[in-house]
């Protein structure tokens, strides 16, 4: 089997972030979005009986080589699985940002798990029903279940319960950050500044913003339903992104939010020219500014 996919990556809109779970997971409400910023893969694979077929998958990729990607990861569980084996060459071109906020990663783990279903199916392997490849994607990656299908959602539970919803046209100014954040890092640095919150409140407080999000017109809509609960622990571990947001703000923007655990920002503007105008202005600034547009939207599918 051979193909060649273009992975995308996300943003999220809104990230209220609730109580810990059993498994010491906080619960979460996010708005993700599949952004036209992408990963570009190639694959040629084979697959047999575990046995028949050696368990050796070249996994070339400047950011994580070898069975450190989360790609030769998501293969991997998928062979746990299934019980077949996958030999070959997994190529990774990265454009999405490492360690972004932007799940890069999580969707070149979900381009691999799609491939590696392709190559079974060719060669007459066990194929995992659709529920089945979302638990296997659950394992590799809480984001990992939304890129097998990247289309605007509202996740819940650890972001894997996924279910679409409508968007309007949005334009984004992306602004890129050299430095990394990692996620366990933020998540620790909120628990430090937040006090927890019950169960009940954190129903209350999602179901009522699903209602808004479900709702939302127009880019202006959206730009006042803009939240992630993360910002005051990246912000105090990068502080300068305080001040970036503010002048994405201060440019134009109609909203400005961090994506994810950071450290990227976003720009939303309701044009492709505001959103060029608004990276402009913010390059002059001296910022890393890219342009891109929410896919999936009702002007984006028209």
């Amino acid at each position: 089997m051979e193909s060649r996919v273009l992975a995308p990556a996300k943003v999220n809109l809104s990230l209220l972030v609730g109580p810990r779970d059993e498994a010491g997971y906080h619960e979460v409400f996010t708005v993700l979005a599949p952004v036209g910023v992408y990963d570009d893969l190639e694959f040629r694979l084979t697959a047999g009986p575990a046995g028949e077929v050696s368990n050796e998958v070249d996994v070339e990729c400047n950011t994580a080589p070898g069975w450190s990607n989360l790609a030769a990861r998501a293969l991997r569980a998928l062979q746990d699985f299934t019980g077949w084996s996958f030999n070959g060459r997994v190529i990774i071109r990265k454009s999405i940002p490492v360690g972004a906020g932007l799940g890069g990663g999580s969707s070149d783990a979900a381009a691999a798990l799609m491939a590696g279903v392709e190559a079974l199916a060719e060669m007459g392997g066990p194929l995992p029903e659709r529920s089945e490849l979302a638990a296997i994607a659950r394992k590799v990656g809480a984001d990992v279940p939304f890129f097998l299908d990247p289309r605007p959602a509202i996740g819940r539970g650890i972001g894997e319960l996924l279910e679409p919803v409508e968007l309007p046209e949005l334009w984004l100014a992306l602004v890129i950050f050299d430095t990394m954040l990692s996620t366990v890092s933020v998540y620790r640095s909120f628990d430090g500044l937040r006090p927890c919150v019950s169960s009940s409140f954190f129903e209350r407080r999602t179901t009522q913003a699903e209602a808004r999000w479900r709702e939302a017109p127009d880019a202006g809509a959206v730009a006042r339903l803009l939240e992630n609960d993360l910002e005051r622990a990246s912000f105090t571990i990068f502080p300068s992104l305080a001040g970036a947001r503010e002048i994405l703000i201060r440019e134009g923007a109609l909203g400005a939010l961090m994506s994810g655990s950071g450290p990227t920002l976003f720009g939303l503007c309701a044009s492709r020219s505001e959103a060029e105008g608004l990276a402009g202005r913010l390059e002059r600034r001296g910022l890393q500014a890219r342009v891109t547009r929410v896919d999936g939207t009702r002007s984006s599918t028209a």
